[in-house]
């Protein structure tokens, strides 16, 4: 029984493996990975994504402070997160990357829910120490 369980073991890492080495190879993902670095080298993007983060944090103070969302101070807050984060969105190379993030997102969905989320972990062999 152990020897058929490395065995199986051994076989799953492969599996897995080469699961990863067939994900790093879709061009949809490497598409991806490429949007991205241009995104981290673009100054306009990344001066939206400072503005939003700030935006995001004085909107976290706000409601630590106030701790209710109808104060106009949170209210402000809230609506320049909005338009902070509605002017990175827009952006061209930001609006590029979402689209395919959606895509690759849906493939690693579909990755769970018929490999992942099938396992039953009752069914595996407890590994003996």
């Amino acid at each position: 029984m152990l020897i058929i369980f490395h065995r199986m073991k051994k076989d799953i890492y492969i599996d897995a493996y080469n699961l990863k080495e067939a994900l790093a190879d879709d061009p949809r993902i490497i598409h991806l990975n490429e949007l991205e670095k241009r995104m981290n080298n673009d100054d306009s993007v990344m001066a939206l994504a400072y503005q939003k983060d700030i935006a995001s944090s004085r909107y976290g103070d706000m409601l630590t402070i106030y701790s209710n969302e109808e104060v106009d101070e949170v209210k402000n807050a809230r609506d320049e997160l909005i338009k902070a984060k509605s002017s990175l969105y827009i952006h061209p190379l930001v609006k590029e990357y979402l689209e395919a993030f959606q895509i690759v997102r849906a493939i690693y969905q579909d990755i769970n829910k018929n490999i992942f989320a099938l396992m039953d972990t009752d069914m595996c062999p407890q590994e003996e120490e």
